[in-house]
């Protein structure tokens, strides 16, 4: 768009402008109707508000005429939905009734009127004030559309001067670009001349300098006579690598320096032969009788006029004798591998190759020379009924780089299976190292062996851990049973005995008062025996686990004056009598540790049952302890209780931390624990 980009203001269509008339009795209004129509106007009828809402938002009239006293919604709020609209906001209203109050006028005002006529209606005042309405409205329409076009003059002359400025930026980059590849390319220029002019100079200096190098070189570099021997030239590094004296001008011959001279015979064979070597292992003596290894590079070459030999020695001394640590390395890790039956491999992806180490050809019972490794070799090894276990394992390393060791059964060719344990971890490609697995295989068949022996070891403790607990259980019943039944009876006979004498001595104060004292006694006894009986086994047990913990929260609460909240939810669950002794006596010690060791203020037993498990919870708000330092510990409590849990099929789980209190739970599946 440019600067004389304009908007056409006329009317978008020639229609005549249209009147909205909004009376409940519009045959009233005839006389304005055809007054309007004969000015050239289209008008339109509604006879009540809604119906005014409707057309004005579908025929979207110039100028709306509006009754104020209406069935239904009246003029003034029929006004102001009017208002509200974003599609009717726009359009004028006056308002028609016969209400003249300035009270009324305002109203009408407010609710977004723009005048106010009064019935009875004056056509001629009618037509005046619709034309002046019109007119404002086509000149506020026509302000906004010239406000529009202004706002779209404004933009484009922005984007216009935007246009103008990027192109001079453009062009002073590109005028920037160039002048600095002018100054680069002026510099190059100079640069070369330079360089031209030092090419003379440079080529007389490069004898000079190449002899300077082989003179500062650190690599010892010799030329002897081809084929005597004599050393025609040798620099200091190479002097120092022989020890020899440097004050001494005399050079000698080269083959005095061998460990073989036989050596040196076959080397200048060589060279005649091929012209040069590389790399080629010698051993040299020195004059002080000491030997070095040194890698040679020779090449045939004149001096002087005369066949030589160009040699450069480097001392690898020091690396003969890592191979050699490096050897006798390796032969202290294959004999700790044979000792610990552990063998290694390694999987290179970039070429394929597959390194097993000898003592896993050893545990495979193969040769290392007849097989190749590979793993569908190792695969064919292992036991068919692991060998789903090892792919697995094998496709979630390889596609989630997820290291594995897993324990599987091999068969030997001569039929003997071995338990191994096999490891592997990815390799990543860095520093050098090329993207592959490494991994271990170890014989644990003993130690399997060994471990299943402890496992039915373990097996046979637990068993004959429950035995002596079921009989520690039956004795206590036993002993609470006899100390009911056959003291407690004796007891109470004692003390009926007691009542008939104190009967008999009546007459007898003090008697009486000491047969007081001994009903007093006999009293206490039975309390106490009732007390000790409770406790080898309550008699509650034998009405259900819910009965018995309702004892056991209330003697705790007795003995200990602190609450001991017990909620039952469920009901009373069906439990043979060895499960309800077994959660009866885990619960009994976790609330004597509350009282030993908690410091709380409150305790709580919460038993759930249903159909399917038996959930139990003892909580405390006490002061907790590190979980992990108790069992690291010799806590025998803990240890009981959950081998307690463990012998009637079910789990506890202990959860505190210091400060925080401590939960015991205990969940049984009622299967396991329902009386057949």
């Amino acid at each position: 768009m440019n600067d004389n980009t304009t908007i056409d203001l006329a009317p978008a269509t020639l229609e005549p402008p249209a009147v909205l008339i909004v009376d409940d009795m519009p045959a009233n209004l005839s006389v304005v109707v055809e007054s309007l129509e004969g000015q050239g106007f289209r008008v339109l009828v509604a006879l009540d508000g809604l119906e005014a809402l409707e057309r004005a938002a579908f025929s979207q009239p110039d100028l709306i005429l509006l009754d104020v006293k209406m069935p239904g919604i009246d003029g003034y709020e029929t006004c102001r939905r009017l208002k509200s609209n974003s599609e009717t906001s726009d359009i004028p209203v006056i308002f028609m009734t016969s209400m003249s109050a300035t009270a009324d006028v305002i109203e009408g005002l407010a609710a977004g009127g723009v005048d106010y006529v009064t019935k009875p209606i004056r056509v001629d005042e009618v037509v005046a004030r619709i034309g002046t309405h019109l007119a404002l409205r086509t000149l506020q329409q026509q302000l906004l559309t010239r406000n529009m076009q202004l706002q779209h003059e404004i933009a484009a002359r922005e984007k216009t001067q935007k246009a103008l400025s990027d192109a001079r930026d453009e062009l002073e980059a590109r005028v920037a670009q160039r002048t600095e590849e002018l100054a680069r390319a002026n510099v190059s220029l100079n640069l070369e001349i330079v360089e031209r002019r030092g090419v003379e100079a440079r080529l007389k200096e490069s004898e000079a300098r190449f002899r300077a190098i082989v003179e500062t070189s650190p690599v010892p570099l010799c030329i002897t006579s081809m084929p005597e021997g004599d050393i025609l030239y040798m620099n200091q590094p190479l002097r120092e690598l022989f020890a020899l004296d440097t004050t001494q001008p005399m050079l000698g011959n080269i083959i005095d320096l061998y460990a073989s001279p036989k050596e040196r015979g076959q080397l200048v064979c060589h060279l005649r032969d091929e012209g040069s070597l590389r790399n080629v292992e010698l051993s040299f003596r020195r004059p002080d009788g000491t030997s070095f290894w040194a890698v040679a590079n020779a090449r045939v070459a004149t001096y002087g006029d005369v066949p030589a030999i160009y040699v450069g020695l480097y001392d690898i001394t020091a690396r003969r004798k890592a191979d050699e640590k490096l050897r006798a390395s390796e032969a202290s890790l294959a004999n700790a591998q044979r000792l610990a039956r552990l063998g290694d491999w390694a999987w290179d992806r970039d070429s394929g190759l597959t390194h097993w180490s000898t003592e896993l050809y050893r545990i495979l019972g193969l040769e290392p020379l007849v097989v190749k490794p590979c793993y569908s070799t190792y695969l064919a090894l292992v036991h068919p009924d692991d060998r789903a276990t090892v792919r697995r394992a094998v496709r979630v390393l390889l596609s989630k780089g997820q290291a594995f060791g897993i324990d599987h059964r091999v068969t030997s060719p001569d039929g003997t299976t071995r338990i191994v344990r096999l490891q592997a971890e990815l390799v990543d490609a860095r520093e050098g190292q090329s993207w592959g697995i490494v991994g271990t295989v170890q014989d644990i068949t003993e130690r399997k062996r060994t471990e299943e022996e402890l496992l039915a070891s373990r097996e046979q403790l637990r068993e004959l851990s429950a035995y002596l607990e079921a009989i520690r259980e039956e004795e206590r019943r036993r002993i609470a049973l006899e100390i009911h039944d056959e003291l407690g009876q004796l007891l109470t006979a004692l003390k009926m005995d007691v009542a008939l004498l104190k009967m008999r001595v009546v007459a007898d104060a003090e008697a009486t008062r000491k047969i007081d004292d001994i009903r007093e006694l006999v009293e206490k006894t039975i309390w106490m025996v009732r007390n000790v009986a409770s406790h080898l086994r309550p008699a509650a047990l034998n009405f259900g686990i819910v009965s018995a913990l309702e004892w056991l929260a209330e003697d705790f609460s007795r003995r200990n004056g602190m609450p001991c909240q017990l909620v039952v939810r469920g009901g009373e669950p069906t439990l043979a009598d060895a499960h309800a002794t077994a959660v009866f006596r885990i619960v009994q010690e976790s609330l004597t540790n509350v009282s030993r060791h908690a410091g709380a203020s409150r305790v709580a037993v919460t038993l759930v049952s249903t159909d399917l498990a038996l959930d139990l919870r003892v909580s405390d708000d006490g002061q907790g302890f590190d979980l992990e330092s108790a069992q690291g510990g010799y806590s025998y409590g803990l240890l009981g209780m959950s081998e307690r849990a463990r012998l009637i099929g079910g789990t506890l789980q202990v959860d505190s931390a210091p400060g925080a209190g401590t939960m015991v739970s205990i969940n049984l599946p009622l299967d396991s624990g329902r009386e057949q």
